[in-house]
């Protein structure tokens, strides 16, 4: 059985669990034979600038958020948790939407994202494929491709010619932004791919076309769909190895737990014991079909909960490379969605599809500032676990894994033993320590694991001058200000906590708190005991100890003052800043710290910094303020008014206009492209009629396809074959009257014969509307995305043929006439070639007093346009939706044009996805904007929508970018 890319997804989306675990070849320092390159790395972790460094990284895909001056704002919000790495594939289908015409600009720019990067200061991974799957159309192949004879994603002959260009120029691209001149620390050959004598060629001949362009002063990568040690060794190899983890699979309407693989260590070893633990992707979230549970639902499966588990489990296997796919995830906007899946990209990221941040975004934050906090875990061994019989924890609930470096800092991750346990369990430590083997708590009382919750428990934890010796407490980060170590310790609020740090101190104050907290000194330690509940702060010497509840301790920042354009080593935050939204930056100048970021409700600024800071700014303005005994500066933070009103789309004047003459005989389909093929070099072939059909073959790839098949005589019916992918629906007519559609399922074919009505004696046309879902994609290389899209075979019953079929898609088909918007933004209906969705259009001929609410009463299209009017604050980010109602019984379908950008594609009977984010730039938050939406009733009886409106998810008093409306022509420029 020949199974198809989707399901081979799924199915290693399903088996990862087990499969998971990673590696990297090279001898230390070693870079494609270069031991003098920046960017190198040993068994331990990657080394920059001989600076070892923990690349904690996210997924970003800059081109399905088409409004490059929002690229800065998430790249900021992933430096602020401690993202100090960003993991980006490009895009080839967007970018040779005809081959031979490669388009580098507006959206598309590689060296535009390069040049935000480096403006932030976060290092990139660069993925350009060709192949990049993705769950984009094709996997991110240009539709014209699947016309080719040759198996992609092998050493064809013509698959070799088609991606040269692509690849040459990317690599020409990417070149002069590999460190230290740009922020590039990693370029990826190919993506999840298989291995063997007819693919390995494939992969050098890729290698040897970057490394000829430019791309020699950074590692070549690999990321392996399991822990295969595909290309770590033999033909093929690359530099740095390794694989990938999605361990709770796809299933968002099953959130369950999986397993916790132990594993991932023993892979490295086995593969690449030479290089570091490499996850290029792991797990942030989770692809949602039509028909499915919905991204909130993603989020539930890869919630806060599954990072602390499961990202602290690689951190127990010694990962030093992990990237979160998806860190941000965007939208599917203007046809890029595969047929898997639906407009919306939001992935159940951390950072959601309308840019506000999530509890798992700041469960993130805090693990990050830890590990670069953290030097001495670069360089640790695994030392022992559960699974060796090792009893650290007097509960076999628990599971432990003890890594310990050369200076004895020693990593305790402990978790519970199922990861589907949602009851607290309670336990005892054995530890290591610089006093020696002890069982901790000490002082009486256990430390409690919460439901899917995970503790990095650490000892001899040194901090400036001074040590930790243990605590059952985390830590969030460190730092020395005024010569005095300061550490920052949390746990979820009413657990026991328990800390002893090593001190000649002989008291202890406690300067803040609310008794939550008690001390003692005892054996040259602080004891420091208690509930975190709030901040309590202890000092004794040279040294401060914030002991915080996990919810506090997410609302505080720790922006670090990098010298250089990279934050690349693991220095320490200048200053720790609680209470706002966000904090993109603060700066120290003489007196003054100058904190930078986004405020979303009025609130306290709390501030550690050094005690010759007396004066706080927060944008610009000085703040009030008082320090306290603890030296902590506190301020009201006042969010400003935002001024926006968002107008209701219930009230707002529509026309609306037929969008399927075509079903009439009398229409004019003579300049249509005429089908004349007879054969195809795909193997997919028709399976009735004489001409080939399918879209690709005529330049179509994308969106709705029309077709009007003419006949005459008196045939009885028609028997159809039709494809469009999983999900897709079509209808059809005969001389303008509805025969019957199909309106969805999973499969990506359907078969009807339609009985026709009576016939005419000359020209009969059969009009059938076909919808798109995108080209599948290509998971094994068996050119599944070739599967074809549109009339996959017909039949006249009752005797005779069609005399010709005429065929139409987006204008221009593969010479699609929008530069800026790109090949993919339009499909093929007919207020889409005439310009309608564009701004400009006149559609004073349109019917008005019409509206999407009361709909049409007929199968058939129909498009409505109305125009509104935005007047938000440019210091305020109020990201705005457009919110359907659904219909589950009703079977239509709507495609939603925002300012001549398609951003919505809207199954009712199937959904899920019901809201539909508009970037800012798309939408245009200080002026006009054209909003274009259809009704595709399936049925018989027409079809409504039911309630149709826009709203604003958050307004947040922000500091991103003033962003401008995207300059994309309208319709004077293009029609």
């Amino acid at each position: 059985m020949k199974l198809s890319a989707t399901f081979l997804l799924l199915l290693a989306g399903l088996l990862r669990p087990a499969l998971t675990q990673i590696i990297p070849p090279g001898s230390p320092g070693f870079v494609h034979g270069k031991s003098s390159a920046a960017v190198t790395f040993d068994n331990s972790s990657l080394l920059i600038d001989n600076n070892r460094v923990m690349l904690f990284s996210g997924e970003f895909h800059f081109w399905r958020i088409p409004s490059p001056q929002l690229w800065s704002d998430v790249l900021q919000k992933m430096k602020a948790a401690g993202f100090n790495g960003v993991s980006v594939y490009v895009h080839w289908g967007m970018t040779e939407g005809k081959q031979g015409h490669l388009d580098w600009n507006f959206h598309r720019s590689v060296t535009a994202f390069l040049q935000v990067a480096k403006r932030v200061g976060i290092l990139v991974v660069m993925r350009p494929g060709p192949y990049i799957n993705a769950e984009t159309t094709g996997g991110g192949f240009p539709g014209w491709l699947s016309n080719i004879q040759g198996l992609a994603r092998s050493n064809a002959q013509d698959y070799t010619n088609a991606w040269q260009s692509y690849m040459t120029q990317v690599a020409q691209a990417i070149a002069p932004f590999q460190y230290p001149a740009g922020p590039v620390i990693g370029v990826q050959v190919e993506n999840e791919f298989t291995t063997g004598t007819n693919f390995a060629p494939y992969m050098v001949t890729l290698e040897s076309v970057l490394r000829n362009n430019g791309i020699n002063k950074v590692p070549l990568t690999y990321n392996d769909f399991n822990a295969a040690g595909r290309y770590a060794s033999g033909q093929g190899v690359v530099d740095l190895w390794g694989f990938d983890s999605y361990p709770n699979g796809f299933t968002c309407s099953s959130p369950q737990f999986a397993g916790v693989s132990t594993g991932y260590a023993g892979n490295r070893n086995q593969y690449v014991p030479n290089g570091p633990l490499y996850f290029p992707e792991f797990q942030g979230g989770s692809f949602d079909p039509y028909g499915g549970s919905g991204y909130d639902a993603c989020y539930t499966l890869t919630n806060n909960e599954f990072a602390n588990v499961f990202y602290k489990n690689n951190y127990a296997n010694h990962a030093t490379l992990q990237s979160l796919y998806m860190t941000f995830g965007g939208t599917n906007w203007g046809n890029l969605a595969t047929t898997n899946v639906y407009t919306s990209y939001d992935y159940g990221a951390p950072i959601r599809e309308d840019r506000t941040l999530s509890t798992k975004y700041t469960e993130i934050k805090l693990q990050a500032n830890f590990l670069h906090a953290t030097q001495a875990y670069l360089t640790a061994n695994i030392m022992g676990s559960s699974s060796d019989g090792q009893t650290y924890a007097t509960n076999n609930q628990v599971w432990t894994t003890n890594l310990r470096n050369s200076d004895q800092t020693n990593f305790y991750v402990a978790r519970q033993t199922s990861a589907t346990n949602l009851n607290p369990v309670t336990f005892s430590l054995r530890v290591s320590t610089t006093a020696g083997a002890l069982t901790i708590p000490q002082f009486g009382g256990t430390i409690t694991l919460a439901g899917r919750e995970s503790k990095i428990i650490v000892t001899n934890y040194v901090f400036g001058q001074s040590k930790l010796r243990y605590s059952t407490a985390e830590v969030m980060t460190w730092t020395t200000i005024d010569n005095t170590d300061i550490i920052v310790l949390y746990a979820l609020a009413g657990q026991n906590t328990e800390t002893v740090i090593e001190t000649s101190a002989t008291s202890v104050q406690l300067t803040q708190g609310n008794g939550a907290i008690s001390s003692r000194v005892t054996g040259g330690t602080v004891v420091l005991t208690g509930n975190p509940n709030g901040v309590s702060v202890a000092q004794f010497g040279r040294t401060k100890v914030f002991i915080m509840d996990k919810a506090t301790a997410g609302t505080f920042w720790s922006p670090r003052q990098s010298p250089t354009t990279f934050d690349l080593t693991n220095r320490q935050p200048a200053t720790l800043i609680g209470g706002p939204y966000l904090v993109r930056n603060a700066t120290i100048a003489g007196s003054t710290l100058n904190v930078v970021g986004d405020i979303s409700s009025s609130g306290t600024l709390s501030v550690v910094a050094p005690a010759a800071v007396n004066t706080v700014t927060f944008n610009g303005a000085k703040l009030t303020g008082t320090k306290n005994a603890a030296g902590v500066w506190s301020g009201a933070l006042t969010k400003p008014a935002i001024a926006a009103t968002i107008p209701s789309l219930k009230t707002a004047t529509w026309r609306c206009s037929d969008s399927l003459p075509e079903v009439a005989n009398s229409f004019d389909d003579s300049k249509w492209v005429t089908a004349t093929k007879t054969t195809t070099l795909r193997e997919q072939k028709p399976t009735a009629g004489k001409l080939v059909l399918f879209g690709d073959e005529y330049g179509f790839h994308q969106g709705n396809l029309i077709y009007r098949g003419h006949f005459t005589g008196h045939a009885t019916g028609v028997t159809l074959t039709m494809q469009g992918g999983a999900f897709f629906g079509y209808s059809a007519f005969l001389n303008g009257k509805f025969l019957g559609s199909s309106t969805g399922s999973s499969s990506d074919q359907a078969t009807n014969t339609w009985n026709f009505p009576a016939t005419n004696t000359g020209d009969n046309v059969l009009t059938i509307v076909n919808d798109n879902m995108g080209l599948d994609e290509d998971f094994s290389p068996t050119d599944s995305y070739k599967n074809p899209r549109g009339v996959r075979g017909y039949q006249l019953l009752g005797g005779g043929d069609f005399s010709s079929w005429k065929i139409q898609g987006n204008l221009g088909g593969e010479s699609w006439v929008d530069e800026v918007r790109g090949p993919l933004n339009e499909g093929g209906l007919w207020f889409e070639r005439v310009g309608a969705h564009l701004p400009g259009y006149d559609d004073s001929k349109w019917t008005a007093n019409c509206s999407p609410l009361t709909g049409i009463t007929a199968a058939g299209i129909r498009a409505y346009r109305t125009t509104f009017n935005l007047n938000i604050p440019a210091t305020a980010d109020v990201p705005i939706s457009v919110h359907f109602t659904r219909t589950p019984s009703s079977n239509y379908r709507s495609v939603l044009y925002v300012n001549g950008w398609q951003f919505g594609r809207f199954v009712s009977n199937l959904g899920p996805q019901t809201v539909y984010p508009i970037p800012e730039g798309i939408l245009n938050h200080r002026g006009s904007n054209t909003l274009v939406v259809t009704i595709w009733s399936l049925d018989a009886a027409g079809a409504k929508i039911a309630a149709l409106d826009i709203a604003a998810s958050v307004m947040i008093s922000s500091t991103k970018e003033v962003v401008a409306t995207v300059n994309s022509p309208g319709f004077a420029q293009l029609r």
